[in-house]
């Protein structure tokens, strides 16, 4: 049984107990004044007392009339526990004077509807502030019902003395059956408060759980914000040097490759050399633009001005021009539409793989391919230099590789006969130009 339904369980008990004290002591009191009218005793009964009493019909009916408001708003208080507080408190209001109206209509001889009403505003108190008024009205209400406390001042006729009217055995049974009532009615009571104890604690508990959740969810957000920095440094560096290295590094080597072009035929072709000189000059300010461009995260200034296959017509014939090497182009998927990632790295291998075969290969031939067989592209690149017999992959080799996998790329080379690079990428988006 959940907690919610053992709450409506013991108060359903509570209030069908308390429904029959009330019927017992307002019951017993309307009967024993019918009785005492009947045996014309009333003039030696009102001589005991010191008030006229009720009418017996408007005892009894203001009894449980009063009872059965106080029910209804109670019940009515739990169905609209999470309005706002001014409605609950009204209800409760009205559960404090429907409580007192049927206690003194039972002449204050039962009291144990308070404990219906203290178990509502226990339920309702949220915040010490509510606390503090929940205790001075539990103490206010239970002063009100107490014949022993209010009842005498207000002339309240004790249930004894209609006691009078019935037999020994009679009165026996009447205050044994009350009795019954209030021990068990106290002991539904004792149930409930140790039940909403218990709730409250274990609330307590979920809330200190969820608290100690979020404050670690908050530590490893913490350390995984920092460790996502730290990796975004990581790769902002390395961004930055492989963009140099591609840009800057292509561009010297095109300088260097062409500065020793001039240097031999300086003597020999003074004006093929001047003619040299100026594309040295074309291929340093384009690598000055490159590198601004890489640190300011922009794409080769090639492909900002020209799409692909121009770009890399335009790459080769400027490092041809400015080092004198020998490069074949052929571009078998020309058709195809890439995105600007997929422009980018097939750019970088054919920059990355013609600055490595003069530069370290000193190739004099170079001849780049790309193809396309099924969902793949292969961009292969292959000189006639002087390769080698076990390569080391070095700085160029591991940012090739690194730019491919972030397209679910490969790389593979080889050596023995000059040098060779093929790089794989999958094709993402497989449309053609019309």
């Amino acid at each position: 049984m959940s907690r919610e339904r053992a709450f409506i369980s013991l108060q359903q008990a509570a209030y069908i107990l308390n429904l029959g004290a009330v019927c017992l002591v307002a019951g017993s009191m309307a009967y024993s004044i019918l009785a005492i009218v009947d045996a014309m005793e009333a003039e030696a009964f009102l001589n005991l007392i010191r008030v006229r009493p009720w009418k017996p019909q408007t005892m009894l009916v203001a009894a449980v009339t009063g009872y059965l408001c106080l029910v209804f708003c109670s019940c009515l208080g739990q169905l609209w526990e999470n309005r706002r507080r001014a409605l609950r408190n009204a209800i409760m209001a009205l559960e404090m004077f429907f409580c007192i109206g049927a206690t003194v209509a039972m002449n204050m001889n039962y009291n144990g509807l308070v404990l219906l009403v203290v178990s509502d505003m226990v339920r309702g108190q949220k915040g010490s502030k509510q606390k503090v008024v929940l205790g001075v009205a539990i103490v206010g209400l239970y002063t009100i019902v107490n014949y022993n406390l209010t009842g005498a001042y207000f002339n309240m006729i004790p249930w004894e003395q209609f006691l009078t009217a019935y037999g020994t055995s009679t009165q026996a049974f009447l205050r044994g059956s009350l009795s019954v009532i209030s021990s068990m009615n106290l002991v539904l009571f004792i149930l409930y408060m140790a039940m909403l104890v218990q709730g409250e604690y274990r609330e307590r508990e979920r809330i200190q759980s969820l608290n100690d959740q979020l404050e670690e969810a908050n530590r490893k957000l913490k350390e995984y914000a920092a460790e996502a920095e730290k990796n975004a440094e990581m790769r902002e560096r390395n961004r930055l040097a492989r963009e140099i290295h591609d840009t800057l590094g292509h561009a010297l080597t095109g300088i260097v490759a062409g500065i020793d072009a001039s240097l031999t035929m300086l003597d020999i072709a003074p004006e093929a050399t001047k003619q040299q000189l100026t594309k040295i000059g074309e291929v340093a300010r384009q690598g000055i633009t490159d590198v601004r461009r890489s640190v300011s995260k922009l794409r080769p200034d090639a492909l900002e001005k020209f799409d692909l296959e121009r770009a890399v017509t335009k790459l080769i014939e400027d490092t041809g021009a400015a080092s004198g090497a020998e490069i074949h182009f052929e571009n078998q998927a020309a058709s195809l539409k890439f995105h600007e990632d997929e422009e980018e790295v097939i750019y970088r291998v054919v920059q990355e793989a013609t600055t490595n075969a003069i530069r370290h290969g000193h190739a004099t031939k170079i001849h780049i391919v790309i193809s396309r067989a099924d969902q793949w592209l292969t961009i292969t690149v292959k000189d006639d230099g002087i390769g080698c017999s076990e390569v080391k992959e070095g700085f160029g080799l591991k940012h090739m590789q690194e730019r491919l996998e972030l397209l679910d790329g490969s790389l593979r080379y080889e050596g023995s006969d000059g040098f060779w690079i093929a790089a794989r990428i999958p094709i993402r988006w497989g449309e053609e130009y019309g």
